[in-house]
């Protein structure tokens, strides 16, 4: 596959995953537009795709993380207005409750339910034991109906 086959099958995936850590449309381009200028610049080869999506997500999940660590994130404070734009008509407020759950609960449960990856995947691409990865994706289900509930949801 080359590069610009990658980006065009794989922008999405990225994009939506950089969106879970920051919260934000622009920081999320940022870390993509980041992750692909990594890409470009790998020098080995990928066994198939299925390689390559682990190692997207692993280099996105870096980049955003490095991304924290920044001069610019540490220091500059930004208003609850410019962190999230969510649209008006409610159609988000699923996506604005998942996002409102701590980093390691969101990653497993979006790369789990979202992105179809089994736990032994997710253990492999996050770099964390396979009991880890249950844990955190009956904690953050748990968090999740919690959140759901306070937020006026009900369940039978």
């Amino acid at each position: 596959m080359d590069y610009k086959e990658a980006v065009l099958n794989h922008s999405d995936l990225v994009y939506r995953l950089a969106f879970l850590y920051m919260k934000n449309d622009h920081d999320a381009k940022d870390c993509c537009q980041n992750v692909f200028i990594k890409l470009l610049n790998y020098k080995n080869e990928f066994n198939d795709d299925e390689h390559l999506k682990a190692w997207l997500i692993r280099v996105t999940k870096n980049e955003c993380l490095n991304f924290f660590k920044s001069f610019w994130r540490r220091n500059i404070q930004l208003t609850e207005e410019q962190t999230i734009q969510l649209r008006e008509d409610g159609e988000n407020e699923l996506l604005e409750i998942v996002l409102k759950l701590p980093v390691k609960y969101r990653d497993v449960l979006y790369l789990h339910y979202y992105e179809g990856y089994k736990v032994y995947e997710i253990a492999d691409m996050l770099d964390i034991k396979q009991s880890n990865v249950k844990v955190r994706l009956k904690r953050g289900r748990d968090e999740l109906m919690k959140n759901l509930k306070e937020g006026g949801y009900e369940f039978e």
